[in-house]
């Protein structure tokens, strides 16, 4: 039985209590890469949620990394992924780094919608409770080929006109410096191999089983304040990721 528990008091939803409960016995060490966890129907009964809530929470923690799901084995913590750190000089939007290779970047809303965030969401955003965020959903292509499928959170209170502007063929970054005077000045960007399934092969022209890209990033503003947090999913035959380093000079 894991050390868990949640309070049905609290105003936050219980798959998210029972998500950052079983991210902290991670982070602490309590459990290790490799333990596999209770089953669904056991932690169900343990904390007296229903299975949606428990299944909820682990598709959540498994989305970040933290928890591998296999079918008709059971769930397990994940080995850590090595982080291999590299800083960018400058912070641009995705339309305008494809522009500076000389090429239109098209974008294509899909969703576009009001939604409460839910645990992955609060946590990037640093929501103590849930609120109201803007989810905009965009197939971005070059030359007619779907190059990423683009999944960005905003909140709601801050950015309420990105709910109904037109967002095809834009860059919304530009878009809140132009509304808000708000742009990113920092943002923690994460990479990871993966495995297109589903609709996201579909959208992306691929084959199920096909090799892609998940990218996701958590940007602030200059005042530090959480601004977007993104997913994006890149072909890998159709991307490739250029890093270049510069040595500092020497003061």
């Amino acid at each position: 039985m894991l050390n868990l528990s949640i309070d049905k008091h609290s105003p936050l939803p219980y798959y998210y209590q029972i998500e950052e409960g079983i991210r902290t016995l991670i982070n602490e060490g309590v459990l290790k890469p490799g333990d596999m966890l209770p089953p669904e129907i056991n932690l169900s009964q343990q904390l007296g949620v229903s299975r949606i809530t428990i299944r909820q929470a682990l598709s959540d923690l498994s989305n970040s990394g933290l928890l591998v799901r296999q079918r008709a084995v059971g769930t397990f913590v994940a080995q850590p992924r090595k982080v291999v750190p590299f800083i960018r000089e400058h912070l641009g939007s995705l339309t305008d780094e494809i522009a500076a290779q000389g090429l239109v970047l098209r974008s294509r809303v899909l969703q576009q919608e009001l939604i409460t965030a839910s645990g992955e969401i609060m946590f990037e955003l640093e929501m103590k409770q849930p609120i109201k965020v803007v989810l905009i959903r965009r197939l971005r292509s070059i030359n007619g080929i779907p190059l990423a499928l683009e999944t960005a959170y905003h909140p709601y209170d801050r950015f309420p006109t990105l709910l109904t502007l037109d967002l095809n063929d834009c860059s919304i970054y530009d878009i809140l410096d132009k509304h808000y005077d708000a742009h990113p000045k920092t943002a923690h960007d994460r990479f990871v191999a993966d495995l297109a399934k589903g609709e996201t092969a579909r959208l992306l022209e691929v084959h199920e089983g096909s090799p892609v890209m998940r990218f996701r990033r958590t940007a602030k503003d200059k005042n530090g304040i959480p601004m977007e947090y993104s997913i994006s999913i890149y072909r890998a035959d159709q991307h490739q990721f250029s890093i270049n380093y510069r040595e500092r000079d020497d003061e």
